[in-house]
């Protein structure tokens, strides 16, 4: 199954920062640091949201990796071959845009 994000939404994959971040079963996160922002590969995003009949169009592409708070979105998890846990997030939720 393949979900495809309107409006101004983006589905994003969290990227673990590192082994002191868990996921329960259950999908879960425990998070044991005190660094409020997640990391995020973008999967896909939506056409962007509309103003005074205008499309406005969304800022992140996807494949750019993002910075967005812990308790932002809302978490599906998707069995592909494995646990991936994505977040459905509107692009108010972006907070950066990592560049390299």
């Amino acid at each position: 199954m393949k979900l495809v994000p309107l409006y101004n939404k983006l589905i994003v994959e969290i990227i673990p920062e590192d082994d002191s971040n868990k996921v329960t079963a259950s999908g879960i996160i425990l998070v044991e640091k005190n660094d409020p922002y997640f990391r995020g590969k973008v999967v896909s995003v939506g056409e962007g949201s509309y103003q005074n009949a205008i499309r406005i169009p969304m800022d992140v592409k996807a494949g750019q990796t993002i910075r967005f708070l812990k308790n932002s979105g809302m978490g599906v998890k998707f069995d592909v071959g494995g646990n991936t846990l994505e977040v459905i997030l509107t692009d108010n939720d972006v907070y950066a845009i990592e560049e390299e």
